[in-house]
């Protein structure tokens, strides 16, 4: 019902024609997924896919261009309309839990804790939303320390993705000034500090797991399944096991794909996975159950079911999107609004989505995202008054953060 509602509220040619003015990047994420679609066709009849699996292919695609048109029209009215959403996202899954879309082969292998698909879905929006009025009232030390401990706390429950959005997040908002401002030299000293410092922080991590003393039965499981549990690479591949197998996939039908929805035929994709995650016997009879070529990512599910020109579609909304919100990030206009740690979160959380999350997220997860992000780019590159006063803080001034000189007039464009 609520896809049928927002084609319905789509419909307004002239709304649409105010929506390109205000937001060009609108036409080109409809462009591309356009592209996608008819792409997406041509393979399922090239490779005589059932009607089932084509309508379920494409039904996918095309709700998912519809809700993003109606997310990029909801937002442009205010983007404040961000915060009413996530209240009334926190009442829905209350009343009625997580969606199944998600759902594929690694929700059958996995036993994912409680935490993970009924309480997280929940308790983000809710962090989310308190730090939107916390930022907006200037408690810059306040907002930074709820998103940390709230992000060391999912890695203590076992949902490590998801505390890393936020400790990196809360990261980026602590040094968001410092990392404006720095040379391209010391990024990149920086950078490779970070990635040293993480390594050591992961090793510990790694012992307290293995010994008992942090995190739950599924990451120790993961951790002493791999190879080399002191190598994240090797962790990621123990947990998304579909990432690789997809690839080898791709080489089997690199341009054209196999097809929406393409079943496994003998199990053989299946079995690789199997063997690379060296799995038992029931966690393969689950997989066995499933009858989808596994793939775990959009990038890679879309060149999967589309070939390779589906994926450069998918690719370059993924780009465009990056670059928009990596310069909101660095934009000290953007840094003043209440929004900021929405943007940052969502930001962090889409360097993960695209490549290890399964392509039902373009359509109940990246149209929300994306929208918005893109949404606060150009009401900020635009400098229309209305925007104006929905972006800026209560009172309309800027953070004073007692370390940082404030910068009020600063006319900092995006590029």
């Amino acid at each position: 019902m609520s896809e049928i509602y927002a084609g319905l509220n789509s419909l307004s040619f002239s709304r649409i024609r105010q929506l390109y003015r205000n937001n060009p990047d609108v036409k080109r994420i409809q462009g591309a997924l356009l592209i996608f679609l008819a792409i997406q066709m041509l393979s399922d009849v090239i490779n005589n896919n059932s009607v089932n699996n084509m309508l379920r292919g494409w039904a996918a695609i095309g709700v998912s261009l519809v809700v993003f048109t109606f997310m990029f029209r909801m937002f442009d009215d205010t983007p404040r309309i961000i915060i009413a959403f996530m209240c009334a996202e926190v009442v829905r899954l209350i009343l009625f839990g997580s969606s199944s879309l998600e759902q594929d082969t690694s929700s059958m292998m996995e036993d994912y804790s409680v935490f993970k698909f009924r309480i997280a879905p929940i308790t983000n929006y809710i962090i989310l939303i308190i730090t939107f009025y916390t930022y907006n009232k200037r408690k810059d030390v306040l907002t930074v320390a709820i998103i940390m401990a709230y992000g060391l706390t999912n890695v203590a429950l076992d949902f490590r993705s998801n505390g890393m959005f936020f400790l990196f997040g809360g990261l980026i908002i602590h040094f968001r000034r410092v990392l404006m401002h720095m040379t391209l030299a010391r990024k990149i000293g920086l950078t490779i500090f970070a990635g040293i410092f993480f390594q050591i922080l992961y090793i510990f991590y790694v012992n307290a797991v293995l010994s008992g003393e942090f995190g739950g039965k599924h990451a120790d499981d993961q951790l002493s399944q791999a190879d080399n549990p002191y190598n994240p690479f090797a962790l990621i591949g123990q947990g998304r096991g579909e990432f690789f197998v997809a690839i080898e996939a791709i080489k089997d039908a690199p341009w054209l794909g196999h097809g929406s929805w393409a079943v496994d035929e003998n199990n053989h994709y299946r079995s690789l996975m199997f063997k690379d995650l060296d799995r038992d016997r029931s966690r393969m009879e689950a997989l066995n159950n499933s009858g989808v070529i596994p793939s775990h990512s959009i990038l890679l599910g879309a060149w999967l079911y589309g070939g390779i020109i589906a994926f450069l579609c998918i690719f370059y909304i993924f780009w465009l999107v990056m670059k928009r919100a990596f310069s909101l990030i660095m934009n000290e206009r953007a840094m003043e609004t209440p929004y900021y740690p929405i943007l940052v979160y969502f930001t962090v959380q889409l360097l993960w989505v695209f490549p290890f999350s399964p392509l039902p997220h373009i359509r109940n997860t990246l149209p929300l995202i994306i929208g918005f992000i893109l949404t606060i780019y150009h009401s900020i590159q635009n400098e229309e008054d209305d925007e104006e006063e929905d972006l800026l803080p209560d009172n309309g001034g800027y953070h004073d953060d007692s370390y940082y000189e404030a910068r009020p007039g600063n006319g900092q464009s995006i590029s």
